[in-house]
């Protein structure tokens, strides 16, 4: 019989996972966590990345993940530390990050409820609120079902924080391995990402194959889901402008021609007048107005298909014809394959012209900010010349306030996963640390 402490097996359950960073605080009920990181994780290429703060620690995780599509790793120790993870762990949350949030907790003897032990904290409620999942592992043999259950819920349709709340006996007790077996992924997820109802794909299909101008708006799904290849290829097989979220700025080019960034002009011109919108991975939030007349089409008239692999997402903010319940990626495809039988390639409309020249005009009209000497300079000059030193490729981290709202207008973004952005939640702080976590 092969025996294992709680630690080792949740470290196990990383590796599975091929996880290779870890990013924390040390304290003294995560430390076996750290220990068996160096004992077992170094061989397979895992470090524990020390920070600072535990903040910092949840925005390095948030920025692995954004970067790298795979779920980041954060962890913080009893009290004050899953405190601080907070702030770390909310704009994930915000902007559907999988995330493993692993945090520290005193004995199970002595916890749920507290009675009196020093930094006791009830941690599970604490992450209630910003967390698709949490759970308390209150005995060892339950170590490794609720490791990969939290890493299954992270990665499984809407992508989220998940955390786990570790008393320090349980991570010191032993375990039976043949009778708690640590399982590789395809052994306990489904790896492949599901896709739309074959049914709707084909109806999306003639939709999109008879609009006169139809428009694809996307959000932070695309990137999630990998899809931006499918998304280029559907656009320019359609002649389709391309509207982003700013949650999901990145998923063309934008300096593509069918590219078109959110303005005043942009709405009017071309998301009020399509008559068929795509909508890929997108809520359609306060930035995109909603989804709502004016700013885009009268419900009887505009005709929108959402695909989004969250059911609770289709039609939240909008009316919709079709729901395409899926993963944006492999429902893409599917829907690419099928235009195609139903028509050829098409030409650009003179809609589109119109509003690629009403785009222009809306950015000209900020040309005298952007390369005015007057002191203090103007934000936007800063933006733009932040844009032209760094090459093309280059990942940039915004924090939170003016700052994000300004880069939109000077500081383009040409490469899926380049802009690291608390998109949803605005948080001030996450600059640095998510700028860390993608250089890792």
């Amino acid at each position: 019989m092969a025996t294992i402490s709680g630690a080792e097996a949740l470290v196990r359950c990383l590796i599975e996972e091929k996880v290779r960073y870890v990013f924390g605080v040390p304290g003294d009920q995560c430390n076996p966590i750290i220990d068996a990181i160096y004992r077992l994780g170094r061989k397979k290429g895992m470090r524990f990345i020390t920070a600072r703060h535990e903040q910092a620690a949840g925005h390095m995780a948030d920025a692995w993940a954004r970067v790298t599509g795979e779920p980041g790793v954060c962890l913080g120790t009893v009290g004050p530390g899953v405190a601080d993870l907070v702030p770390g762990v909310y704009p994930a949350w915000a902007d559907s990050i999988p995330m493993v949030v692993l945090g520290a907790q005193n004995q199970t003897w002595r916890c749920y409820p507290d009675h009196g032990s020093t930094q006791g904290l009830d941690q599970i409620s604490l992450m209630a609120p910003i967390t698709k999942w949490r759970a308390l592992v209150n005995d060892v043999r339950r170590m490794p079902h609720l490791v990969q259950l939290a890493i299954r819920t992270a990665v499984s349709g809407r992508p989220g924080p998940v955390y786990l709340d570790l008393p320090s006996n349980v991570l010191c007790d032993k375990l039976d391995t043949e009778a708690c077996p640590v399982l590789p992924p395809e052994r306990y997820r489904a790896t492949t990402p599901p896709v739309a109802d074959e049914r709707l794909i084909q109806k999306a299909a003639e939709v999109l194959a008879k609009a006169d101008f139809p428009l694809i708006h996307t959000g932070g799904g695309v990137l999630r889901s990998g899809a931006w290849e499918e998304l280029k290829e559907l656009a320019e097989y359609l002649s389709s402008p391309v509207t982003m979220s700013v949650a999901g700025r990145g998923a063309i080019p934008e300096d593509h021609p069918l590219c078109l960034l959110t303005s005043p002009s942009v709405s009017w011109v071309a998301q009020s007048k399509a008559d068929v919108v795509l909508l890929v991975g997108s809520r359609l939030c306060d930035y995109d107005f909603w989804g709502r007349p004016p700013a885009w089409g009268e419900y009887d008239k505009q005709r929108f298909i959402q695909i989004d692999i969250e059911p609770q997402n289709i039609g939240l903010n909008r009316p919709v014809d079709l729901a395409l319940v899926g993963d944006a990626k492999a429902t893409l495809r599917a829907l690419l394959k099928a235009v195609k039988k139903q028509t050829k390639p098409r030409k650009e409309t003179p809609q589109l012209k119109e509003a690629r020249q009403a785009q222009k005009t809306w950015f000209e009209s900020w040309k005298e900010d952007a390369t005015s000497n007057k002191v203090p300079i103007h934000p936007q000059r800063l933006m733009r010349e932040v844009r032209e030193f760094f090459p093309r490729h280059a990942i940039c981290a915004l924090d939170g306030g003016n700052t994000a709202l300004w880069s939109f207008y000077q500081h383009r973004t040409y490469e899926p996963r380049s802009l690291l952005l608390a998109a949803d939640s605005g948080h001030l702080g996450s600059g640095l640390p998510y700028a860390i976590g993608a250089k890792f």
